[in-house]
């Protein structure tokens, strides 16, 4: 269980850096080669920590999928807004 409250963290952790890159740079209308490196590497990141709570979810299922949820619901979000 322990491991996967350390996964949740730095989940919550990524997704706020991720937004954070977004949203400063927003304004701007486009991200230089540094920053889209960033935003690549955070992206792939959550796609690692999201299959990592599918791979070990017998430890804690309920975490795992309250983790995977989450992933997906930003997501759709992200989506949706364009």
């Amino acid at each position: 269980m322990g491991t996967l409250f350390g996964l949740l963290v730095v989940c919550a952790l990524v997704g706020l850096v991720v937004h954070l890159v977004v949203t400063s740079a927003a304004p701007r209308q486009t991200l230089d080669r540094r920053e889209r490196g960033e935003l690549d590497a955070l992206r792939s990141l959550v796609d690692d920590l999201k299959e990592t709570a599918w791979e070990h979810r017998e430890l804690d299922s309920a975490l795992s999928v309250i983790m995977i949820d989450k992933i997906r619901a930003h997501e759709r979000r992200r989506r949706e807004l364009g």
